[in-house]
């Protein structure tokens, strides 16, 4: 009963932690590294792989918070007046 609504809010709340990382990775600055000329330079890219599976968890996170709340609900015929 309780355990749909806190895996529900712990889902959200890991969505939105790893939405906001996967925005400080996209948002800072890339360093400027002087190497030898000899040297060939690998430029890193930021994985978007927080992201998706942040949006994953956020969407599990609600479908599943808002399921819990039906499921919680009495029955019509049973609900106190």
């Amino acid at each position: 009963m309780q355990f749909g609504k806190i895996s529900g809010l712990a889902l959200i709340v890991l969505g939105i932690l790893l939405c906001g990382l996967q925005a400080v990775l996209f948002v800072t600055p890339k360093k400027e590294r002087q190497a030898p000329e000899t040297q060939a330079i690998e430029e890193h890219r930021p994985s978007s792989l927080p992201g998706l599976v942040g949006a994953g968890s956020l969407i599990a996170g609600i479908a599943i918070l808002a399921t819990a709340r039906r499921r919680d609900e009495p029955e019509r015929k049973y609900a106190v007046k």
